[in-house]
């Protein structure tokens, strides 16, 4: 079997699934993860030199000649352009991701990656026998985007790791915020994500100006983006000392078990991993109704908005600021079936059929 994806390193969503997907697969199948700049059986893959669309369609087309050439091995891809006999969808559907940010017919024009993006998706979607989109938001994306048949569509959605990402008990807890010097007195939200832009990190900060005029709070920043446009967002409007900046976290299991409620309001997120993680270790989570994992939000968990602007709304600010008297452990149970084990055991259903 061979997992495929462009990018490997680093902390990202993808990058996280496509090796936790390398160690589960390991217990049924011979697997191999075909990357960017690999070696693998005697091949070079190409892709990791040149402009980014140009990269994208040189991996393509080297992983292709590569898998032209095992024809009976089972090929997982999580990059556009590859035929495998499953795609994860798990970057979406890129033009209805333009059309979400209103990228004009000149900007697509002018940016080879827009013009590059759509055909290598196309081609993944025409070329593999199974197209799987990590939740019903992106499978009605694709619908609508290729006028693909039902059948071919299965919706697997992602999957946490139960063995990081768990509830822990109150006495745990305490001592997890008092190391790391998170005080009773204050209300402590999350961010954590790459690209803040999308991710909506300008809205959580004027969110938590809102809440300090209500209530002592911090805000908690994770990953990599312009810190120094979103510090001087946070000077202009006086909060600066209510905002930490953690960078790249290798351990985010311990900000969900921590903090009081993570936010993530994503201009569009196919599934996001974060959301998640977070609800499995039983913190309540405020995202956008553009965001896959908001199809895992109900009233004992969390609160979805109609748009990254309203995270911000007194509604939004009263229901934060009861967050701390959800129950945790039952937040915790909500997401339970969505573990891992049994992800992998949905895409190993899929190949039975095929037997």
């Amino acid at each position: 079997m061979y997992i495929v994806r462009k990018e490997f390193d680093g902390f990202g969503g993808a990058e996280n699934v496509a090796k936790r997907y390398l160690e589960a697969f390991k217990k049924y199948f011979n697997v191999s993860l075909i990357y960017a700049g690999c070696e693998i059986e005697g091949h070079s893959i190409k892709g990791n030199t040149g402009p980014g669309w140009a990269r994208s369609v040189t991996f393509a087309r080297s992983v292709n000649e590569f898998l032209s050439t095992r024809k009976d091995g089972i090929a997982l891809s999580m990059t556009r352009g590859v035929s495998a006999h499953i795609f994860r969808m798990g970057d979406g559907v890129h033009n209805k991701w333009l059309k979400r940010k209103n990228t004009g017919i000149f900007s697509r024009l002018l940016n080879p990656t827009h013009i590059v993006t759509p055909i290598l998706e196309a081609r993944s979607i025409k070329n593999s026998h199974w197209i799987v989109p990590n939740s019903r938001l992106v499978a009605d994306e694709v619908r609508d985007e290729y006028k693909l048949p039902t059948e071919r569509i299965k919706v697997i959605n992602n999957g946490f790791d139960s063995n990081r990402f768990r509830h822990i008990i109150k006495t745990d807890r305490m001592k997890l915020r008092g190391k790391h010097n998170l005080h009773d007195s204050c209300l402590h939200l999350l961010f954590c994500a790459n690209g803040w832009e999308r991710k909506g990190l300008s809205h959580v900060i004027k969110l938590a100006e809102k809440l300090n005029a209500r209530i002592p709070c911090h805000l908690w920043i994770a990953g990599r983006g312009d810190h120094a446009h979103y510090s001087n967002l946070a000077n202009g409007i006086g909060i600066s000392e209510s905002i930490t900046f953690l960078g790249s976290v290798s351990n985010t299991s311990i900000w969900y078990q921590m903090v009081d409620v993570f936010v993530l309001p994503t201009l569009y997120d196919p599934f996001s991993n974060s959301c998640l993680e977070a609800l499995a270790c039983g913190c309540p989570v405020v995202t956008t109704n553009s965001n896959g994992a908001g199809e895992c939000i109900i009233q004992e968990n969390g609160i979805i908005v109609n748009a990254p602007s309203a995270v911000d709304s007194d509604a939004v600010v009263d229901w934060i600021l009861n967050a701390r008297d959800i129950d945790r452990p039952e937040i915790s149970r909500t997401v339970q079936s969505l573990n891992s084990e049994n992800e992998i055991t949905a895409y190993l259903n899929l190949l039975k059929l095929d037997e």
